[in-house]
C-alpha cells in the first residue's frame, strides 16, 4: 500500500504540473488561436501568476456585453487552464468559466483611471470562481459469490485547488457489511480525498483520478488507516454533476452520486 500511495502522489503532482502554463502553450496560443481574433486582440502574454493576458483593441471595447461573451467563450475553451485578463489602456476585464455550464463569465472589470466597480466582491470571486466548493451525496453497494453484502451512504465536502482541475475534500461514509444469511456489522469511514480532473468538452464528460486515505472503524474493532486509488467520470447537469466512480484498495467497490455546487447559478 505504501507503494500505491507513492504512485498516487506522483500522478497527482505530475498532472498538476502538466496543467501549469508554459512558454510552449502560450506560443501555441499565439500561433493557432490569436490570429483568429486579431480584430479584437493585438497581443497575448502570461502574467506572473500564469494567467492569460490579452491586449484588446478599440473594436473589442466597443462590443456589446453579449458579443464580448461570445468571443471569450472560444478564447476560454481554447486556453482552458486559468482565468483570462483582457486589458485595454487603463481598463481591464477578468473572465472565467462557469463551474456548472462551462460558459464564459465576466467576473470583474476595473479602470485604473477611475473608481473601481467590481461585479462581485473580491472575496466572493476568489471563493466561488477560483476555489468553488462542492457537496456530494451518494451511495455504494457490493456483493460477491460468497453472499457478502456491503451497503453504504457517502458524502464529501470540499473545494477546488485549481479551477475545474484539482480538488480536495473530506469524506464521510457509513454502512453495514456482512453475509446475506447473517446479521450485518456496521462501519464508518472518515477520510481525505484529492482528485485531478480532465474535462473533455466535446463529449461533455470529465474523467478523474486521485487518491483517498480513510480512518476506517469496523464494528467494535480498532480504527485503521486505509489508502485507495480513486477513478471516476462526471457529467455536468444543472447546478451540479452526476458522478460515477471506482475505489480500488483492499476492497474494490463502485460508487455513484450527485455533486452540488452552491453558488454556481451566479455564473450561468
Amino acid at each position: 500500500m505504501k507503494q500505491l500511495l507513492n504512485i498516487l502522489f506522483t500522478v497527482l503532482v505530475s498532472a498538476h504540473l502538466a496543467f501549469a502554463q508554459s512558454p510552449e502553450k502560450i506560443n501555441s496560443f499565439r500561433s493557432s488561436v490569436l490570429p483568429k481574433y486579431s480584430q479584437y486582440f493585438s497581443q497575448a502574454e502570461l502574467t506572473e501568476n500564469g494567467q492569460l493576458k490579452l491586449t484588446a483593441v478599440d473594436k473589442y471595447m466597443m462590443l456589446t456585453a453579449e458579443l464580448k461573451k461570445a468571443a471569450m467563450v472560444n478564447i476560454i475553451n481554447a486556453w482552458q487552464d486559468s482565468l483570462v485578463i483582457v486589458q485595454s489602456g487603463t481598463k481591464s476585464e477578468l473572465w472565467g468559466r462557469s463551474t456548472s455550464t462551462g460558459n464564459a463569465a465576466l467576473l470583474d472589470e476595473w479602470d485604473l483611471a477611475g473608481p473601481q466597480t467590481p461585479l462581485l466582491p473580491q472575496a466572493q470571486t476568489q471563493k466561488i470562481v477560483m476555489h468553488p466548493w462542492f457537496f456530494y451525496l451518494g451511495g455504494q453497494m457490493m456483493f460477491d459469490s460468497q453472499k457478502t453484502i456491503n451497503i453504504s451512504f457517502n458524502s464529501r465536502l470540499g473545494f477546488f485547488l485549481l479551477l475545474n482541475r484539482w480538488d480536495l475534500a473530506t469524506t464521510i461514509s457509513a454502512g453495514v457489511t456482512g453475509n446475506a444469511d447473517a446479521a450485518g456489522t456496521p462501519y464508518s469511514n472518515i477520510g481525505l480525498m484529492s482528485r485531478v480532473h480532465f474535462p473533455i468538452k466535446e463529449y461533455g464528460i470529465t474523467p478523474n483520478i486521485g487518491g483517498e486515505v480513510t480512518l476506517a472503524s469496523y464494528g467494535t474493532g480498532t480504527p485503521t488507516f486505509t489508502p485507495s486509488l480513486v477513478l471516476g467520470v462526471s457529467w455536468y447537469v444543472g447546478f451540479g454533476r452526476l458522478d460515477i466512480g471506482l475505489k480500488i484498495g483492499d476492497i474494490t467497490s463502485g460508487v455513484g452520486g450527485f455533486t452540488i455546487f452552491p453558488g454556481a447559478g451566479k455564473f450561468k
